[in-house]
């Protein structure tokens, strides 16, 4: 899951680049579960994966950062934000920018 998650942070912090909006205190757990929100955002706007896809990837995710030590209620409170903001980044990006994004997402590994 990790490993993926690396692979995938380059998208990541291009979704999130425009926004300083994440606390720099926030501790890791907090910035991944962010993260994972934004790409769960990315991941509806490109349409490769179906609602019960997206929402097993979230459970998953969410199970390993139990082991860095954040509860469901932060873990979900996290995830929102970062699904919030992606969407809203998503929301300004132009057509060109959100199929780079999507080509960039699609050759990334497969969850």
């Amino acid at each position: 899951m990790f490993e993926r998650t690396k692979l995938l942070l380059p998208l990541a912090a291009l979704l999130l680049a425009s926004a300083n909006s994440y606390a720099q205190d926030s501790g890791p757990a907090i910035q991944l579960a962010q993260m994972g929100g934004a790409m769960h955002a990315a991941a509806e706007v490109c349409g490769d994966y179906s609602q019960d896809q997206l929402q097993e990837m979230k459970k998953q995710q969410q199970t390993s950062i139990q082991s860095m030590g954040l509860n469901d209620e932060d873990f979900d409170k996290a995830f929102e934000q970062g699904l919030d903001r992606g969407r809203q980044d998503l929301q300004k990006a132009t057509a060109e920018q959100r199929r780079q994004m999507c080509e960039q997402l699609r050759s990334g590994p497969k969850f």
